[in-house]
C-alpha cells in the first residue's frame, strides 16, 4: 500500500474523478441491467399455479340425491354468479320425464344442467350403506361392485362427452374396503368432515374428500333463525382461504324459506332455504372477485390438482421471434383433460404474445415481475405443442379506426367509477371474444367473457370489489384484433 501511494500521491481532483467514474459506471450499469431485465435462458420456463387463476384457495358446491328443488331453485341461484356444483345423482331414481319419483327431479333436468358445465356425479344405484354390501361383481345386483360401476355406466351413457368420474358415498359411510373398490371406477371420493381439504393430496386420500355439511339448529322459524350456521359457515370458508385449502359443501333440498317448514315436516334432511344460498353465494362472489377463492366442480378441482402435481414440461425450441413447449403428465388423457394456470416467461419486448395450443388461440397482454417478463395463460397437459410469438395488435382508440363490419368496444361509463361500470360491446359477426381487465402492471383483475358469442349488442358490468383507487384497462381480444381502453376507478 505504501508503494502504490508513492506512485499515485493523494490528490482530491483524483478521488473527484474517480468517484465520477464510479458513478458513471454504476448508472451504466443499472440502466444495461434495466433494459435487458431478463435472461434469454429464462425464456419458455413455466410455473404452474397452486389454483386456477393463480387464486388463493378452491370451493365446491355439491348437492346430493338428485331432487327438482336442485333444478328449480339451486341451478337458478348459482346461473346468478355463474357458479357451477357437482350433483350428486341417484340415476335410477331420476324418469324422463314427470311426474317423478317422490321429490326427484329428471334426466331433462340434469342433463340440461350438465350442458351449463356442472358436473354429474354417482351417489350410487339405490344409496345402500355400502359397508354392509357383499364385494359381488358387476353382474350381481346389491353388491359393492354393482352399485358402483352401474351407477357410473348409466351417467356415461347419459352423457357420453365426458366420464363420471367423482362419487359420493351414502350416508357418508365408508371403510379401508369400500374406498378400494371405489378407486376402481372413480377419481375421487366424497364424505363428510368439518376440515377442508389440502392443496395436494395423493394415494387415498383422494376418497376421503371431506366436505361441510351445514345442520340448522331448531326452531327455524324465520330466515334470522339461521344466520348463525351462515355466519358460522362463511367463518369456515375464509379460514379456508387463508389456509390455502379446497373446502366442499354439502347440501341436499334447497326451496324458498316459506317452504321450508313443510319440508321440514316431511323429513327432509336439513334443507337449506333459497335465501340463505343467496346471501352465501353474494359473499362468495365478493371473495371470488378479489381473487381470493376459485369456485369449480370437485371433478374440474381433482383434475387440477392431480395434473398439476405431476406435469412436467420440456423446451422444444426458444428464439426471439418463437418459443415451443412440451407440457405432460402422466394420466389419462381422456379424463385429465382440464386447463393448467401458467406463468411462461417471455423476452422483454414481447409486449403482446399470441399462445397457440391445439385449436386454442388467444392473444395476452406480458407483464414484468422482479426478475423477467412474463405470460399468464391456461395450457393442457398433452394438448398438444404450446407455441408463444411476439404479437403485434391492431390498438383501436376511437371507434371510427375500427373496421365496422366486425364490433365495436364502446367507452365504460360512468368514468371515472366508484365502484361498478358498464362496458358496451357491439359484435356484427359471430366471434369468439375475451374481454378482460387489467391493472396498470398487467396483471389481469377480471374476466368479463371469454367464449363464443353470437353477433349483437352486449353489456358488461364490471364490479371492482377490493381493488385499490388508479388505471386500468379493458381490452377486446379476438385473435386478429386487440381493442384496448383506459378507466379510472375513484373511491
Amino acid at each position: 500500500m505504501e508503494y502504490i501511494l508513492k506512485l499515485m500521491p493523494v490528490n482530491a481532483n483524483r478521488i473527484l474523478l474517480v468517484s465520477l467514474c464510479i458513478l458513471c459506471l454504476s448508472f451504466c450499469f443499472k440502466t444495461f441491467a434495466k433494459i435487458n431485465k431478463s435472461d434469454s435462458s429464462d425464456w419458455g420456463k413455466t410455473y404452474v399455479t397452486e389454483w386456477a387463476d393463480n387464486r388463493q384457495s378452491a370451493f365446491s358446491f355439491s348437492f346430493d340425491d338428485g331432487f327438482i328443488s336442485q333444478y328449480e331453485n339451486v341451478k337458478n341461484i348459482l346461473n346468478q354468479n355463474d357458479f357451477p356444483a357437482t350433483y350428486f345423482i341417484l340415476p335410477p331414481f331420476l324418469t324422463d320425464s314427470l311426474p317423478g319419483i317422490w321429490r326427484y327431479g329428471t334426466w331433462p333436468m340434469f342433463l340440461e344442467m350438465y350442458n351449463e358445465n356442472y358436473e354429474l356425479a354417482s351417489h350410487s344405484l339405490n344409496h345402500p350403506d355400502l359397508t354392509q354390501l357383499p364385494i359381488g361383481d358387476t353382474l350381481t345386483p346389491n353388491t359393492i361392485h354393482h352399485e358402483l360401476y352401474h351407477s357410473k355406466k348409466m351417467i356415461n351413457e347419459r352423457t357420453s362427452s365426458e366420464y363420471c368420474i367423482s362419487f359420493a358415498y351414502p350416508f357418508a359411510i365408508h371403510n379401508v374396503l369400500v374406498d378400494s373398490l371405489t378407486s376402481l371406477y372413480y377419481e375421487s371420493s366424497r364424505e363428510v368432515g368439518d376440515v377442508a381439504n389440502q392443496s395436494s393430496l395423493v394415494g387415498m386420500d383422494w376418497f376421503k374428500l371431506k366436505s361441510n355439511q351445514v345442520e340448522f339448529d331448531l326452531p327455524r322459524d324465520s330466515l334470522q333463525d339461521d344466520l348463525d350456521e351462515l355466519n358460522t359457515f362463511i367463518n369456515w370458508i375464509d379460514n379456508s382461504i387463508q389456509n390455502g385449502t379446497w373446502g366442499i359443501h354439502l347440501a341436499h333440498e334447497v326451496v324458498p324459506y316459506a317452504e321450508l317448514n313443510d319440508l321440514l315436516n316431511q323429513g327432509a334432511y336439513h334443507p337449506i332455504a333459497n335465501e340463505w344460498l343467496i346471501l352465501l353465494c353474494d359473499w362468495l362472489e365478493g371473495e371470488s372477485d378479489q381473487n381470493k377463492i376459485w369456485i369449480e366442480t370437485i371433478g374440474n378441482v381433482t383434475k387440477y390438482i392431480k395434473e398439476r402435481d405431476s406435469y412436467n414440461y420440456y423446451i422444444i425450441s426458444k428464439s426471439n421471434f418463437k418459443i415451443e413447449i412440451e407440457l405432460t403428465d402422466t394420466l389419462n388423457n381422456a379424463i385429465y383433460n382440464h386447463p393448467l394456470s401458467a406463468f411462461i416467461a417471455v423476452p422483454d419486448e414481447w409486449d403482446f404474445v399470441l399462445v397457440e395450443q391445439g385449436n386454442e388461440t388467444e392473444v395476452l397482454e406480458s407483464f414484468y415481475t422482479d426478475s423477467m417478463q412474463l405470460v399468464f395463460a391456461d395450457v393442457i397437459p398433452d394438448g398438444g405443442l404450446i407455441k408463444l410469438t411476439k404479437y403485434e395488435p391492431n390498438f383501436v382508440t376511437n371507434e371510427n379506426n375500427n373496421d365496422p363490419q366486425f364490433f365495436s368496444l364502446s367507452q365504460n361509463y360512468p368514468n371515472p367509477f366508484n365502484f361498478s361500470t358498464s362496458i358496451d360491446l357491439v359484435i356484427l359477426k359471430d366471434s369468439f371474444i375475451s374481454l378482460r381487465v387489467h391493472d396498470a402492471l398487467g396483471n389481469n383483475v377480471a374476466t368479463l367473457v371469454n367464449k363464443e358469442l353470437p353477433a349483437g349488442n352486449y353489456n358488461f358490468k364490471f364490479k371492482a370489489t377490493g381493488l385499490a383507487s388508479g388505471i386500468y384497462y379493458y381490452s377486446l381480444n379476438t385473435g386478429r384484433n386487440y381493442l384496448s381502453r383506459k378507466m379510472i376507478l375513484l373511491k
